[in-house]
């Protein structure tokens, strides 16, 4: 059984650090929010485009997907990233 397989299919609240490589970025200190089998969003400090490719890196795991969506909250961005399966 994979990783994916093991997260649930509906978002689940979640904490945690991670940092963010998307293309044309900065490397993004993040906060995770939320995780699924489907994506993961997280809070940062800077706007990312949706269609942004980004990988994700949380300790020694690293994943790949795409912005969906990215919403201002104040003075931070909460960024909705579907995963690439």
């Amino acid at each position: 059984m994979s990783t994916i397989d093991q997260l649930p299919e509906e978002p689940v609240r979640s904490k945690g650090q991670a940092t963010l490589l998307a293309a044309g970025y900065p490397e993004l200190p993040a906060t995770i929010r939320d995780i699924s089998a489907a994506g993961i969003g997280v809070v940062t400090r800077s706007l990312v485009v949706p269609g942004t490719p980004v990988d994700i890196h949380i300790h020694d795991h690293a994943a790949h997907g795409i912005v969906h969506s990215c919403r201002s909250e104040g003075d931070v961005f909460y960024i909705g990233i579907v995963l690439a399966v």
